[in-house]
């Protein structure tokens, strides 16, 4: 937030994970953050104006004066702060979706079913989440299966959908056996509508964190969001474990960019990560893929309720009242949503972890055997899910821990694999396999564990890679494990540094109806010679200014190898920014400016 004409230099937050974290060093500015405190800590802060409180994760979103931020960040009673940012709904490219999952042959008792079995486990008793863009509560579609919800963006008690993204989503979960239009995969769940997006798509992370509270105080069973943006945040990742750890199944969108990078909040480790296939279960185009890909499901040309009334949707993009086609992993989402749904209906005990494996054990292999980047585990299979949920009366999944090696460790030549597994009644096999390659058996020690003693590891290429194991018990339940591992034999410089992205935003700063000025925001990611995230580099940096002026500053990068600068810009400085990282100094590294993926990156500002 400016504060005065004059040019400000280039300021820093250094140390510290959240990627749109910047915080100035001159002036008297006001942030705009979110705070969680240590559990069972209350505190009382001064000087702040309190815009959320969320009572169930023990935090606050708030806006506190910039003096304020890094004496919290170092504080011993907040475990996390962060500053708030913009997400936006997973914008879809543009109907059978339920069918291909099977949910009519759970609800419907056969094929191509289209009325629900009274009796049949159809979503009844579960409360599913959907933080979106609200839901048209009028539709006939969803009127007698919407139960409630709150509008974050407005702050009142009417989360009414002026975009259309929700209320789509919304009939892919539950619309109604009402004999007309669609249903959804579990007709006879309730939803509740949160709104965090406005009526363009976009909303705030404290939005959707207040959001997440609410369904904690609230009893959701499951969190459904079908949106995405930013990198990392600490606080975010917080909320969502929190919620994860209450009991609350989350699902996400994989994101619509069509790369290999996972969108957040899908990333989260806590959160479902939901990839979309197309109608001959091929990766769509549009899907992003990566490590944190959990299951995949249809999101091409997927048919469901829009709302009866005009909405952005409508008028800037040609969409239908009342039902149209969309595609997205926004679409695949409340698939998967919908799925869970149903295997809570079956089986309301379940934890998240539980939901999770069925999940991962009763999807369809795609793609490469096993888990992959693309297809996750696979595309859901809602009748098998739902099977899986009943289980064997009287008999518990077993467990399966990976206890060498160890999320995080280095390994190099043969390694062995130690995997420890157990049972209520007999373990009938245990599996291991690198990188979601073929399943493979490995041998039965005397004391319970279970060792794969032929892992040879320099067939694999230095640098990040996964170890899974499954366990199998006598009456075919599975659980499984997974740790990343870095693999070095030599063939990557483990101890040398460089520059693995720069981003370069802006935002505009307003007073009233005028703009005064510019925060240019320089995000840089640094990695060692395995491409791992490398925290506690100093990273120093020059910014070109479109006067001719060069603005310099200095910081340390977080835990997820990034540091974000922040230049202040006065109103007339406007044209091109030009960031170049001209160092980076961490003891016991060495910079290789050669290895840079960027080492300058340009921002034009109108």
């Amino acid at each position: 937030m400016l504060v005065s004409a004059m040019i400000l230099p280039l300021l820093c937050l250094g140390a510290f994970t959240a990627p749109a974290s910047a915080v100035p060093l001159s002036g008297q500015n006001y942030l705009d953050v979110i705070i969680f405190f240590n559990p069972g800590i209350t505190v009382n802060l001064q000087d702040v104006t309190v815009t959320h409180e969320y009572t169930a994760l023990n935090g606050i979103a708030a806006r506190i004066p910039e003096s304020m931020y890094s004496v919290l960040e170092n504080s011993w009673f907040v475990d996390s702060i962060s500053l708030d940012s913009v997400h936006t709904m997973s914008q879809d490219t543009l109907d059978w979706g339920v069918d291909d999952v099977n949910a009519e042959r759970v609800w419907g008792g056969a094929e191509d079913a289209v009325d629900v079995v009274a009796g049949n486990v159809a979503g009844n008793g579960v409360k599913v989440a959907i933080i979106d863009t609200g839901i048209d509560y009028t539709h006939p579609e969803l009127d007698g299966v919407y139960a409630g919800g709150y509008d974050f963006v407005n702050g009142d008690n009417d989360p009414k959908d002026d975009n259309g993204h929700g209320t789509h989503v919304a009939g892919i979960v539950a619309a109604e056996d009402n004999g007309v239009g669609v249903i959804g995969v579990a007709p006879q769940a309730s939803i509740y509508a949160l709104k965090v997006l406005n009526a363009q798509g976009s909303g705030y992370t404290s939005d959707i964190i207040a959001a997440v509270d609410w369904s904690v105080n609230n009893n959701m069973d499951v969190i459904s969001m079908s949106l995405g943006g930013g990198g990392y945040d600490s606080a975010f990742d917080a909320a969502i474990d929190r919620a994860y750890n209450a009991g609350i199944v989350v699902v996400a969108a994989s994101g619509n960019d069509g790369t290999g990078t996972i969108s957040y909040p899908a990333a989260y480790t806590n959160a479902i990560a939901v990839g979309a296939i197309d109608a001959n279960h091929n990766l769509a185009s549009f899907s992003n893929w990566g490590p944190e890909q959990e299951v995949v499901a249809p999101g091409v040309n997927i048919y469901s309720t829009m709302p009866t009334y005009t909405v952005t949707l409508n008028t800037l993009y040609g969409y239908s009242q009342n039902y149209d086609q969309m595609s997205g992993t926004s679409m695949a989402t409340p698939i998967v949503s919908g799925t869970v749904a149903l295997i809570l209906s079956a089986n309301p005990s379940l934890t998240p972890a539980e939901v999770r494996d069925i999940l991962h054990t009763t999807s369809r292999d795609l793609g490469a055997a096993g888990w992959d980047q693309s297809y996750g585990w696979g595309a859901v299979e809602a009748e098998a899910a739902v099977a899986a949920a009943g289980g064997t009366p009287g008999d518990n999944p077993p467990s399966c821990t990976i206890a060498d090696p160890a999320a995080g460790a280095t390994v190099s030549g043969t390694y062995r694999v130690l995997v420890s597994a157990s049972d209520d009644n007999s373990v009938s096999k245990v599996e291991v396999n690198i990188d979601g390659a073929a399943w493979i058996d490995i041998t039965a020690n005397f004391d319970g564990t279970y060792y794969f003693y032929d892992w040879d590891t320099t067939a694999y290429t230095d640098g990040s890679h996964t170890v899974n194991a499954r366990a199998t018990d006598s009456a075919g339940q599975t659980a499984t494990d997974s740790n990343g591992v870095t693999v070095n034999n030599g063939g990557g410089a483990a101890d040398t540094m460089h520059v693995a992205s720069i981003d370069m935003w802006y935002e505009t700063v307003r007073w009233w109806f005028w703009v005064i000025g510019y925060d240019v925001y320089i995000k840089v990611t640094v990695h060692d010679g395995l491409s791992t995230a490398l925290a506690g580099v100093t990273v120093s940096i020059d910014l070109a200014l479109p006067s001719g002026g060069i603005a310099s500053g200095t910081a340390d990068t977080g835990a997820d190898g990034t540091v974000t600068f922040v230049y202040e810009a006065a109103s007339y400085e406007t044209g091109t920014y030009v960031a170049t990282v001209t160092n980076l100094a961490k003891t016991g590294y060495t910079y290789v400016p050669s290895d840079n993926i960027e080492t300058s990156e340009s921002l034009v500002v109108p």
